[in-house]
């Protein structure tokens, strides 16, 4: 390789929030930048689609406030004109009741809901106090800062603390359920406290024009090739190489370093020097799927004022939540009518998958039709949205073991890591970790820049 090498563009595999946060803040540094994403849009795990006079979010659907780093971005690029606030009501079930608190005053509301008995409110003290010691050290960018808390479940917990029965039922573990999808049973209780926390409980607005156009603003300045897929990206010393396939063919090319912004499990193929350690930690991560469908309706389903309902499982082993985006902001449906997005839990999703949309749409529709009577004879289309992977599976352990792998990086390398697996999985964790890694790789370019380049060979991996 030659200087040119060195002085060449940074690659960034991946157009999802991660990969575009790394590429936005290395471009504003004034580095050549290039992303190269494999399918043929922007936003990754994010996808507005617009039909009818409907806007539908695929993935994806709300902002909290408390999202500071895509905040951030999103007065960086000038859009916070394009944010409107989000109805906050939310809906938690209970024997087929459904009790409203709003997601920006949840505490008072706990307080007050006939969703708990008195006994359970005044349970509420204990988890609030253990929400106190956690708090500071809930991470969007490392989570593995809370690995001292990180070993047991959700049930767990609430067993050992004396909070489970119904204070679990309808409120610990629908949260669970609501964030991630999975019962409380089997992720590690710090994505419980990093829900409860960093999720819920602000306000939450939504993009006018849906995320995608976050996404596509975020792009628009970059060199953003579609329907590339990566092959391998290699570390030399004075930079390195990267293998792609696109519609004429195979590719090589050279450039000062690499961001990989892929889904963990997919990482260690497309980096062969990766530590052996690294690679393991990687290749175990478990992802969940879901099915969500978004139904247009020819109007709104009556008594349903939330904009999110989260089911317990007393209530649903299918279903984790109902959101009616009608209500969760304007210009979601047609005036008159409703639309709203159905959402399966995981292990429902696997063992659905193979089912066709007809079966799919019956079997969501069949616990959600207590709260919506006679919805299924409003359904106007529906779109079936597929997902794998989605979340990372956070057994207890993970975030020790995650605190062990980023230990071990290699902060001066020329490839360094992003995606969402650094902490519980939402937008802004999967933009905190492209910003630290566009960090620290611009830290180690700089000092590269300023050293002769080592002839001898060494030891190379990904930061």
């Amino acid at each position: 390789m030659s200087d040119s090498a060195a002085s060449g563009p940074v690659f960034v595999v991946g157009a999802g929030p991660s990969g575009l946060a790394a590429a936005h803040r290395l471009n504003k540094q004034g580095r050549q930048v290039v992303v190269l994403e494999r399918r043929d849009r922007v936003g990754g795990q994010l996808l507005t689609v617009k039909r009818d006079g409907f806007l539908m979010e695929t993935g994806a659907t709300v902002l909290p406030e408390a999202y500071a780093a895509v905040m951030r971005l999103v007065d960086e690029i000038g859009m916070r004109d394009a944010l409107i606030p989000s109805n906050s009501l939310m809906g938690f079930v209970r024997d087929q009741t459904l009790h409203l608190l709003r997601a920006d005053n949840l505490a008072l509301d706990a307080a007050r809901t006939k969703l708990l008995s008195v006994r359970a409110k005044f349970q509420v003290v204990k988890l609030a106090i253990d929400a106190l010691r956690i708090g500071k050290l809930l991470s969007y960018e490392d989570l593995s800062i809370a690995s001292a808390y990180d070993r047991e479940t959700p049930a767990a917990y609430a067993a050992r603390r004396g909070i489970d029965g119904e204070l679990y039922d309808y409120l610990i573990e629908p949260t669970v359920r609501a964030g991630a999808g999975v019962p409380g049973d089997v992720i590690s209780v710090v994505e419980f406290f990093f829900l409860w926390q960093k999720v819920l409980g602000t306000k939450l607005f939504a993009f006018r024009d849906g995320y995608s156009s976050f996404m596509q603003r975020l792009a628009a300045p970059l060199d953003v090739r579609l329907g590339v897929t990566v092959e391998e990206v290699i570390e030399r010393p004075d930079g390195v190489e990267i293998t792609w396939t696109g519609p004429d063919g195979q590719h090589t090319e050279t450039g000062a370093g690499a961001i990989v912004s892929s889904m963990g499990n997919e990482v260690p193929d497309l980096l062969p020097q990766l530590e052996p350690d690294r690679a393991a930690f990687l290749r175990d991560l478990r992802y969940t799927s879901c099915i969500n469908i978004n139904v247009g309706l020819s109007r709104p389903p009556a008594g349903m004022p939330a904009s999110f309902v989260v089911f317990p499982r007393p209530s649903s082993d299918a279903l984790f939540a109902i959101i009616a985006e009608h209500n969760k902001a304007p210009g979601r449906a047609p005036a008159g009518k409703g639309l709203i997005g159905l959402y399966s839990m995981n292990e429902w999703a696997v063992e659905h998958a193979d089912d066709d949309d007809d079966a799919v749409l019956a079997g969501l529709l069949r616990d959600a039709e207590p709260l919506m009577p006679g919805v299924a004879d409003q359904i106007e289309f529906v779109r079936v949205n597929r997902w794998y992977p989605v979340l990372v599976y956070s057994h207890p352990g993970l975030y020790r073991e995650l605190g062990r792998f980023h230990a071990t990086r290699r902060r001066g390398g020329r490839i360094h890591l992003a995606g969402s697996y650094n902490s519980s999985g939402n937008v802004n964790t999967a933009v905190a970790a492209g910003e630290r890694s566009a960090r620290e790789l611009a830290e180690a370019l700089t000092i590269a820049a300023r050293r002769p380049v080592m002839l001898a060979r060494r030891p190379v991996g990904a930061g």
